[in-house]
C-alpha cells in the first residue's frame, strides 16, 4: 500500500530506522484471521512441515533408482543440483515477492499473509513455516514445472529441491528461537539474518546461505541490530 511504499522511501533515506509495517512489536504473536478455524489452519508446529517434507524427498529418491532406473550418480547429481537450485529460489522469493513494496493492495495483503507477519512477530513458532495445504500446492506447482523442463530428470531433481526447503525452514526456525550456535558458519548465518529482521529488512534475504546475497549485491556492510530478547528452548 501507498503507505508501506512511503515508509520503505523515508526508510532509503535513512529517516527512519525501520518501515512501520515490518518493525518486530512485543506480542509474540500475531493474529491473521478472527475466525479461529482460520487462524488454527495458518499455523502448524515445525516437525509437521519437516516430516512432511522429509517423506516427500524419499519417496522420489526411492522413485528415481526403482521405477525411473536412474544410476546413482545420476541421482545424486541431481538430487545436489535442485538443494544448489533452491538456495537460489529462497532468495529470489524472498527479495522479490516478500520484500518488493507496491501500492497493490491485493498484493500487499498476500506478502502480509505469507510473510509481513512474521517480521511483525518473529518468535511466533507455529508461523516459521508454511501450512502442509499452501506447501503441497506450490510444491506441485514447482514440481509440474521441473518436470515440463527437465522430464524424468524431475524425478530426481525434485528431492533435492524439497530437501533445500527443508533444510530452510529447519534453520530459519532455529534461527528464531535459539541462540547463535559457536559453530562459526552457523554464527554467521544467525547474525545475517538477525540484521534483516532487526536492522535492514531490504539487504541479508539468505537464510541457508549468504551467496546470493554477496553474488547480487545485498551484503550488509556492517550485521547491526536492534537490542532483543531471544527465546531460548532448554
Amino acid at each position: 500500500m501507498k503507505k508501506n511504499v512511503e515508509d520503505y522511501l523515508a526508510f532509503n533515506k535513512g529517516e527512519i530506522r525501520m518501515p512501520a509495517h515490518l518493525r518486530p512489536t512485543k506480542e509474540e504473536k500475531g493474529i491473521l484471521y478472527k475466525s479461529e478455524l482460520m487462524e488454527k489452519l495458518t499455523r502448524v508446529p515445525i516437525w509437521i512441515p519437516q516430516l512432511l517434507w522429509l517423506a516427500v524427498s524419499i519417496f522420489f529418491i526411492i522413485a528415481s533408482f526403482v521405477r525411473m532406473e536412474m544410476s546413482p550418480a545420476r541421482i545424486i547429481i541431481l538430487f545436489f543440483t535442485g538443494l544448489f537450485t533452491w538456495t537460489f529460489m529462497e532468495y529470489i522469493i524472498h527479495r522479490f515477492v516478500y520484500h518488493t513494496e507496491t501500492n497493490s493492495n491485493a498484493f500487499t495483503k498476500l506478502q502480509f499473509t505469507m510473510h509481513t507477519i512474521h517480521h511483525q512477530h518473529p518468535k511466533d513458532s507455529d508461523r516459521l513455516a508454511m501450512p502442509p495445504l499452501p506447501g503441497i500446492i506450490l510444491a506441485s506447482m514447482f514440481f509440474g514445472i521441473f518436470y515440463l523442463i527437465m522430464n524424468v530428470n524431475a524425478i530426481a531433481f525434485f528431492p533435492g529441491f524439497i530437501a533445500g526447503y527443508n533444510l530452510y525452514i529447519t534453520l530459519h526456525y532455529y534461527q528464531h528461537i535459539i541462540k547463535s550456535p559457536k559453530y562459526k558458519p552457523w554464527q554467521r548465518l544467525w547474525s545475517h539474518h538477525r540484521g534483516h529482521h532487526y536492522s535492514n529488512p531490504y539487504m541479508a534475504f539468505g537464510v541457508t546461505t549468504r551467496l546470493w546475497d554477496w553474488v547480487f549485491g545485498t551484503m550488509p556492510k556492517k550485521t547491526k541490530t536492534e537490542p532483543v530478547e531471544e527465546a531460548v528452548v532448554n
